[in-house]
């Protein structure tokens, strides 16, 4: 906690601009709208601790979502009516040492903390050992000097004074924070028992007789800081990805402006930079905005957005994204396109926090048992107390007793087994490039058994391209190109990628979708007083008669342009199978899947990709309703579904579907209805995802399977007398480690870079 530090810095709208959005406006933070903030709460090690940070900002704040797992908590805020530094202090009152991530440098406040965390360890280290050594004599010899038995026993309450007080500081800390704020946490019965042994103990010093418990209380410590200190760090190894994230957005920006100097350039608040300003970049430095490269060709790390480990290299005219790093070694200029919440650098990072904070069911049922378990163990030892003293042990054996209950228990391990291997799972898919927009799906991934895949832009390439233009009325071929394209011109239909490359001044009137007996049958408008209608080659308005010299090559799409009259060309649109396309199916099919194809095409084209794929059911002139249908109907059979498509046309089967997983191509991240974002670009790593998701349920399974069975284990032979204090204390701290651990298993899956070595490229079936 900083009682003396100035929160009040936080209010200013110039600086609160770098580091809060406004939610669905894509606007910064400084305006006087609903503000979204991210904390990190470095005090927070437990359920209750997340309840107590809740408590803090309910009133004032809403929408409010606290990780345990990553130490986090967002929210959103009206600068209007609620200072942010009052909910900061109230935090940092509460002891939950918030921090804003992106506000401030994280490197000199953890290396800080590192140092103090080693102090105290170093601390109870050194203490334990030599209050040990201190109390041997007593254990071992029945006759001692009253003299020289009187100085050991001082001596150890010297020495417990630093290892107890000192190096446990924050573990009293904690507890009395939470009695203030009327909540129970996994602090409170440890502070408890850690008073009531150094209490009885220093009176047992002073009268000179009894049974002394400083030997106890110094190794708890030392378990509990060392415990604490590795859990920590496990954590954030769980949660680094998120922290990651949020560090990495921009707080000033160096913006190109035209003053008396040409190409000036000036340093403002993030806040300040404007969608087309042009923003210079330094080498090593981080981009603050998404836009589009100028002048020359830029080398970046976009590792931590999409996964790719291998610098990319970037053309003039490409799309360039924030928090990307500028890898060259010269400036380079962009023109800004998006600022704040609108960059995928937010968007990502507001997904995959919703992610991490979801609580699935099993982890609110864990959590609710944990709540009520630190209340029960107070009342266990307080009835094994009275038990010992009705059996007639005595106040001594009573006492030990006690204190075994309080120290065994571990409601920390409980709370901890679901969020931490969910944080372990979300963090290491993200890394790879899968990001889990709902934590749910993870579970719900585990168990499917079939997959439907669309074809365009999912298995095969989203870039669609022309091969053949068939004038059927004596029409130029160009001329009926460019309509075409201008029909075309601001379609989402991977068709529409087909004439994106075509340059034409025509401009299209009364532009609508025609339905028909397929999906996207086709598309009308009116070009130069003229109603033409582009569209599939069984929908067309008039019929086709095919030349007998026309061919098309199987795979190929063919589509048809007429006029209000007649047909006047035939168009013959190419597609390619993505290169990892076909080591994925058989991937999937041998983790025990089964696969089908549903897609809008024509049957031939249909039947083509899936014979060179190998997937055997497959289904043609499918409409998003259709599609609907046949999800619902395996679901009604009693199937779990993956769907797997482009994010365009298949909102209604993604939403649907038990787990759905997109490519989030020309949509916006927070308009997908997936639960996974294949970020990549690639199906290579839906593999990945299936075998985290089923090892994650086996972390779950067995961390509460050890919490749950080590405590009905612990708190019997604790009660009874037959677990020491001091080997409860051990236990416990180890029950925590343990948890966290066995999720951090999750990172020794395969990599990307494993899996995508045994993908081949494969030729087109065309």
């Amino acid at each position: 906690m900083s009682a003396s530090r100035d929160w009040t810095v936080y209010d200013r709208p110039e600086l609160r601009a770098g580091f809060a959005t406004t939610p669905g406006g894509g606007g910064s933070g400084g305006g006087g709208s609903d503000c979204e903030v991210m904390l990190a709460l470095d005090g927070m090690h437990c359920a209750a601790c997340a309840g107590r940070a809740t408590q803090q900002l309910a009133g004032q704040a809403t929408d409010i979502h606290v990780n345990v797992a990553a130490k986090t908590a967002r929210f959103r805020f009206d600068p209007k009516t609620t200072r942010l530094s009052a909910l900061l202090l109230a935090l940092d009152a509460a002891g939950l040492d918030p921090r804003i991530l992106a506000a401030e440098s994280s490197a000199k406040r953890d290396q800080q903390a590192r140092r103090i965390a080693f102090a105290r360890i170093g601390v109870a280290t050194i203490c334990a050992m030599q209050v040990m050594m201190l109390a041997w004599p007593s254990y071992l010899v029945a006759d001692i000097d009253a003299g020289i038995s009187q100085l050991l026993r001082g001596s150890q309450l010297v020495l417990s004074i630093p290892g107890v007080l000192w190096a446990g500081w924050p573990i009293f800390a904690n507890a009395g924070r939470a009695i203030r704020s009327r909540q129970l946490d996994m602090d409170v019965p440890v502070a408890l028992a850690l008073f009531a042994a150094c209490a009885a103990s220093t009176v047992r010093v002073l009268l000179g007789s009894g049974d002394l418990y400083f030997d106890t209380a110094t190794m708890f410590v030392w378990f509990l800081t060392v415990g604490r200190y590795l859990e920590g760090r496990s954590r954030a190894r769980a949660s680094e990805r998120l922290r990651l994230l949020a560090g990495r957005r921009a707080l000033t920006a160096q913006r190109r402006i035209n003053g008396p100097n040409e190409n000036q350039i000036e340093t403002i608040a993030i806040g300040a930079l404007a969608v087309g300003d042009e923003a210079v970049v330094a080498p090593g430095e981080t981009l603050p905005a998404d836009g589009v490269l100028l002048e020359h060709a830029a080398e970046l790390d976009e590792a931590l957005l999409s996964g790719e480990s291998r610098p990319q290299l970037r053309q003039p005219g490409q799309t360039v994204l924030a928090g990307t790093l500028n890898l060259g070694s010269a400036p380079l200029l962009l023109k800004v396109e998006r600022l704040g919440a609108s960059t995928v650098l937010a968007q990502i990072t507001q997904l995959l926090d919703h992610a991490q904070t979801g609580k699935p069911k099993l982890q609110q049922l864990a959590d609710r048992i944990a709540g009520h378990f630190i209340a029960a163990v107070l009342v266990l030892a307080a009835i094994a107390a009275a038990l010992a003293l009705y059996r007639g042990t005595g106040g001594d054996q009573a006492f030990a007793i006690a204190l075994a209950v309080l120290v065994a228990s571990c409601p920390c391990a409980l709370s901890l087994a679901v969020p931490v291997a969910l944080a372990a799972a979300t963090s290491r898919l993200a890394r790879s490039g899968v990001l889990v927009a709902n934590t749910g799906a993870l579970q719900s991934l585990a168990t499917i058994d079939r997959v439907l895949f669309d074809k365009t832009g999912t298995l095969t390439d989203n870039r669609m391209q022309r091969v053949r233009v068939l004038p059927l009325a004596g029409g130029d071929a160009e001329a009926l190109t460019a309509i075409a394209a201008t029909l075309e011109r601001g379609s989402r239909h991977p068709i529409a990628s087909a004439f994106a490359d075509v340059v034409t001044p025509l401009q299209a009137e009364a532009l609508k979708q025609v339905a028909g007996p397929g999906a996207g049958a086709g598309i009308s408008g009116r070009i130069a007083g003229q109603d033409y209608w582009l569209g599939a080659l069984d929908a067309a308005p008039h019929p086709v008669s095919l030349p007998a010299s026309f061919a098309s090559t199987v795979g190929d799409t063919v589509i048809v342009l007429s006029d209000d009259t007649r047909p006047l060309a035939l168009l013959v649109i190419g597609t390619r199978l993505r290169t990892e396309a076909a080591a994925v199916v058989a991937e999937l099919q041998r983790r025990g899947l089964h696969l089908e194809l549903l897609s809008g095409d024509a049957k031939d084209a249909v039947q083509a990709v899936a014979q060179a794929l190998g997937i055997g059911d497959c289904r043609a002139r499918q409409t998003p309703a259709a599609k609907l249908a046949r999800l619902q109907a395996l679901q009604a059979d009693g199937h779990r579904v993956l769907a797997v498509g482009d994010g365009l046309n298949d909102a209604p089967l993604l939403a649907a579907a038990d787990v759905s997983a997109c490519m989030p191509q020309g949509a916006a991240l927070t308009q997908a209805k997936a639960d996974l974002l294949l970020l990549g670009d690639s199906l290579s790593l839906l593999p990945l995802a299936l075998d985290v998701a089923r090892a994650t349920q086996a972390r779950i399974r067995e961390n509460l399977c050890w919490a749950l069975g080590y405590n009905l284990l612990v708190l019997p032979l604790a009660m009874s007398g037959t677990l020491a204090p001091w080997l409860a204390a051990a236990g416990m701290s180890l029950s925590s480690l343990l948890v966290v651990g066995n999720a951090l298993r999750l990172e020794r899956l395969p990599s990307p870079s494993q899996l995508q070595s045994q993908f081949q490229p494969l030729a087109s079936p065309r």
